[in-house]
């Protein structure tokens, strides 16, 4: 009886060998990085919520606590313009000065202010109430703004310490946060009255209205529960009763409230306990909606899902590079062993990296191609060796011995029959074959290049009388030195052939040798036709002597193969005048 188990495990594995090996890497990884995404996901969202409830709470705390330390920073910039005031000598001196009228009085004490407030921005007003009933005030007369009731002075007049009084409005309705104490000499100490100091509610709101823009507003009130700023200017000045929703609490904190059946959050921060002691016992209140923090939320898992997106497309393109970077040692290995033998059997392009199986798979390879190239080296060498032999025994068939001797047979029979010229002509070619064969020697003495190149021009001479004569200057010093063998004919051979022989009536040919330090220079130069001397006419002509006779392209290689690169030939030629073959080679082969 089948195993079920075993039967679907052989049906997954039947499917999967449908695709490559890089497909089911593929497929294996993705599956892998799906799992794990899904995971991430997962905890993502189950601890978004409270992340992110978290983090808007520490921002909302934060932002309040900065919103308290701006108005603290006001409170104590209003402190510091009363203490300025309380220490202007020139207010007291024109306050006391009965000499001078009233009205100049205000005038002389506004222009004193203006200069104490220059552009002050959050005063509203200044004014000074003594204690003779006599009000001074920073804005005109004409300028209307609820005057100091008795209450505040009494207020005033009580307290040891700064107080802060009721709202204040203006004819446009604007509202003032009204901040007072006892005006006494500083010098003496003597009570003249009372200086209230209006601050416009609207720089109180500047401070906080951008802070919380988008999900809600923000308001100050007092310990007494009265609006000292706010949004809605009609609810400054009011008191929050405990009977409605947005009563803030005492202490700090948060809770949620529901108006209009939406839900807000509501966060309470009392200012700092050290403003007390200026009347300032004021709670900073935000309430801000529900719903606008949880789009922020929603937002957060949109990206989240956006990621998940672009996380999952990266994942693909690395599953496949992956896949790739496994499966590359595969398929260069596959290809390799589809080519074997029809790319010359050639190895990998480096030593494979070590570390796994398929590592262990290319090296075998390599180390099997490489004694397959040794094999066939080793077999090539064979073959070279055997031609040579071939050639060798070809050679020794022709018994050089067996030449001379002919030759000289000939020789002797010429000269029995008095033929001076036949004898001369075989004795030559004699000469010629003697040197040229030389026992296989590839260096002999120059003497020996010299005699070979007479003996190949008294069989041109024959050939041609009195067509050419020719003469040598070999210093003596260069005669013994060995040189490559049959370099200088070749030279003198062309001369003769595309130099002399089509020029009309005799010619003179001048091989000369030089020697220096390190090289030996010979020059084989002819009166005869020349060519051309620029460089197209150069090189056609240059070829044709390459590829004639013997032929100097054969110099060439042979002198660049023995004595190196920088030596060879240099051919200079000029119509009418003639061609100088020019051979450089090192004195030490």
């Amino acid at each position: 009886m089948t195993d079920p188990n075993h039967a679907r495990s052989l049906s997954l594995i039947s499917f999967l060998r449908k695709f490559n090996i890089k497909n089911r890497i593929v497929m294996v990884l993705l599956i892998g990085f799906t799992i794990h995404l899904s995971v991430v996901l997962f905890v993502f969202n189950l601890f978004s919520d409270i992340y992110l409830k978290k983090s808007i709470n520490n921002h909302i705390a934060q932002t309040q606590r900065e919103v308290g330390l701006g108005i603290e920073l006001m409170v104590y910039d209003i402190q510091m313009l009363s203490l300025r005031f309380l220490v202007n000598s020139d207010i007291y001196k024109i306050i006391g000065n009965d000499a001078i009228a009233n009205s100049i009085k205000k005038e002389q004490i506004r222009d004193v202010m203006k200069q104490m407030i220059a552009q002050n921005e959050m005063v509203g007003d200044v004014v000074i109430v003594t204690t003779k009933g006599e009000t001074y005030r920073y804005q005109p007369d004409n300028v209307l703004i609820e005057q100091p009731d008795s209450l505040l002075l009494h207020r005033i007049a009580e307290s040891s310490k700064p107080v802060v009084g009721p709202i204040k409005r203006d004819a446009n309705h604007n509202a003032y946060v009204t901040f007072g104490q006892k005006f006494r000499n500083f010098n003496t100490g003597q009570n003249l009255g009372a200086i209230i100091v209006y601050i416009k509610e609207s720089t109180l709101l500047h401070l906080y209205q951008s802070s919380f823009e988008g999900l809600g507003y923000s308001f100050l009130v007092s310990d007494q529960n009265v609006v000292i700023s706010h949004p809605d200017q009609s609810r400054i000045g009011s008191t929050v009763s405990q009977t409605d929703v947005i009563y803030p609490d005492r202490e700090a904190g948060y809770r949620t409230v529901k108006v209009d059946n939406h839900s807000y959050f509501m966060i309470t921060y009392p200012l700092n306990k050290k403003l007390e002691i200026f009347d300032v016992n004021w709670r900073f209140v935000s309430v801000l909606s529900s719903r606008q923090l949880f789009i922020a939320i929603d937002e957060g898992n949109r990206y989240a899902l956006l990621f998940a997106g672009l996380t999952f497309l990266f994942l693909l393109i690395l599953s496949y590079y992956l896949a790739k970077k496994i499966t590359n040692p595969v398929t260069r290995l596959k290809t390799k062993l589809n080519l074997l033998g029809k790319t010359g059997l050639k190895g990998l392009s480096g030593p494979p990296v070590k570390g796994d199986e398929i590592s262990e798979l290319e090296r075998s390879y390599y180390r099997m191609v490489e004694r397959i190239n040794q094999l066939l080296e080793e077999n090539n060498e064979e073959k070279e060796k055997q031609r040579k032999m071939e050639l060798t025994a070809l050679q020794s068939q022709i018994n050089p011995h067996f030449l001379y001797n002919t030759l000289d047979a000939i020789v002797w029979i010429a000269r029995l029959k008095k033929q001076p010229e036949i004898e001369r002509l075989i004795s030559s070619l004699a000469t010629f074959f003697r040197i040229s064969l030389h026992k296989g020697d590839k260096f002999i003495p120059v003497e020996e290049e010299i005699r070979l190149v007479q003996s190949f021009v008294t069989v041109e001479q024959m050939r041609f009388p009195d067509k050419f004569e020719i003469e040598y200057e070999i210093p003596e010093a260069l005669r013994k030195i060995r040189l490559l063998k049959l370099i200088l004919q070749p030279l003198v051979e062309n001369a003769i052939k595309h130099g002399i022989s089509e020029k009309r009536g005799k010619g003179h040919i001048h091989v000369k040798g030089e020697l220096t330090e390190e090289e030996i220079i010979f020059s084989v130069s002819d009166d005869g036709v020349g060519f051309q001397h620029d460089r197209e006419t150069l090189l056609q002509k240059s070829q044709v002597l390459f590829q004639s006779g013997y032929g100097l392209r054969n110099v060439e290689e042979r002198i660049k193969l023995e004595y190196g690169p920088n030596y060879g030939l240099t051919i200079q030629s000029e119509i009418g005048k003639g061609t100088t073959v020019y051979l450089r080679i090192n004195k030490k082969p």
